[in-house]
């Protein structure tokens, strides 16, 4: 039986949906197992028969948008209600996006500025709309400061093929061969050489046998990629005890905790697909649990939700996950900044990075997952994946990176001088999850 899906639109362009429907031939897998209840971008679905629905009627609802009016925000409240896993779909639903940056100025100013002064009005009398109109939120904020959020795809829009993954991931359609016994049982340093017990982050205690690589043979972590065991081996808990101070632990072992989480849970495209902690809840559907991941041993669970919610609080990946890693152009080429140029200013050649042509490029500060696609287009990444690090001055981070590690022939306080728009360059899409700027 198809499950029941949703969509919702807040504040939004609907590239989200064009994204998803440019998947083309990629929806075949998984349209027939869906059974959408409520479009009415696309199909004409009436409001009164969502809120008709029973409270958990609806297995996935996909909110996209940002909450800009109050009815965006009452939306959200709907879908969450009825919805068993809510997705954050897209940049404005994850981070607030280019709305956000409206939270500089005072909800009314820019009500007045938008009415009333903005030198398009025609009107002879210009005034805010009321009469059957929803008002404007004071501030936006992301979506997940106004409802629980089970996963997240990032990207404006989110890439085709990350959306067709997620939505693969949770309708339970990727079995994982989970074996009888776990790959310590087989592991040849299963003894006094254990990676574990010399403070190494190896995943082998929970995930399944059979694997031809056996990274352990030659010194390397397992990072779980055939997914896991029914049952634990017994160096369980002193896995458990390294991921319950993930924050203490070496950069390297970071590094393995980032590439277990996708391979573990079989989700080819982690990279602007986040899962919240509470993720593998066992949801049923008919009385038949609906993923795959819904009967794994307890402490198998317990070890990734503290992953997911490590992972989803810290981005602290920058050296091993922003945009510039996954980025064809050459740094440390003949070009160099000496001047930051505006966009208009000459045409950036295809080959050196755009940070040492002279061009502002939010790459450093930025999460991979979107394959550089403005970048091999020639335009600049501008961050609608995220930050990676949150909660700090971005354009302050991102002249320290630029000058230390670019070619580039400028102090700090020099490049930031030249930055006409620190916020709108380094906090374009992710400035309504900045609370200094409620």
């Amino acid at each position: 039986m198809a499950v029941k899906v949703a969509f919702m639109q807040g504040s939004d362009c609907w590239g989200c949906h064009q994204s998803l429907l440019n998947a083309h031939l990629g929806l075949l897998p998984i349209l027939p197992a869906l059974d959408i209840v409520y479009w009415p971008a696309v199909v004409d679905f009436k409001h009164d028969s969502l809120k008709a629905r029973p409270d958990g009627d609806i297995l996935v609802g996909f909110v996209e948008g940002s909450l800009r009016t109050n009815e965006d925000v009452e939306n959200v409240k709907l879908m969450r209600a009825k919805c068993q896993l809510i997705i954050a779909f897209g940049s404005c639903s994850c981070y607030g996006n280019v709305h956000g940056l409206a939270n500089v100025w005072d909800i009314q100013d820019s009500v007045k500025r938008k009415f009333e002064q903005a030198e398009s009005i025609t009107n002879e009398s210009p005034h805010e709309p009321k009469e059957h109109m929803p008002g404007f939120a004071s501030k936006i904020v992301p979506t997940d400061e106004v409802i629980s959020i089970d996963a997240y795809i990032s990207g404006c829009p989110p890439k085709p093929e990350a959306i067709i993954s997620a939505v693969a991931f949770l309708l339970g359609q990727k079995p994982q061969p989970m074996a009888d016994s776990a790959f310590c049982n087989n592991c040849s340093l299963n003894n006094e050489n254990c990676l574990l017990e010399k403070g190494v982050l190896c995943f082998g205690p929970i995930t399944s046998t059979g694997c031809e690589l056996k990274c352990t043979n030659n010194g390397k972590p397992c990072v779980g990629c055939l997914g896991p065991a029914k049952t634990v081996s017994s160096r369980t808990a002193k896995l458990k005890e390294m991921v319950g101070n993930i924050g203490g632990l070496s950069s390297g072992n970071k590094k393995s905790v980032y590439e277990f989480l996708p391979l573990f849970l079989n989700v080819p495209l982690m990279a602007g697909f986040d899962l919240s902690a509470d993720i593998l809840k066992q949801i049923k559907i008919h009385g038949k649990a609906s993923t795959s991941l819904a009967n794994i041993p307890s402490d198998t669970a317990e070890i990734a939700s503290k992953v997911m919610a490590y992972l989803r609080d810290h981005r602290e990946f920058t050296e091993i996950s922003n945009v510039c890693d996954t980025c064809p152009r050459i740094i440390g080429s003949k070009s160099q900044m000496t001047r930051v140029k505006r966009d208009y200013e000459g045409l950036p050649n295809m080959e050196d990075c755009f940070i040492e042509q002279g061009y502002l490029c939010a790459g450093p500060i930025t999460r991979a997952g979107c394959g550089g696609m403005c970048i091999r287009v020639n335009a600049p990444c501008s961050g609608c994946f995220g930050q990676t690090e949150w909660n700090v001055n971005q354009a302050e981070r991102f002249a320290d990176i630029a000058t230390k590690q670019f070619n580039v022939a400028l102090s700090k306080e020099d490049l930031l001088s030249q930055i006409k728009d620190k916020i709108g360059f380094s906090e374009k899409f992710t400035l309504a999850a900045n609370k200094n700027y409620r």
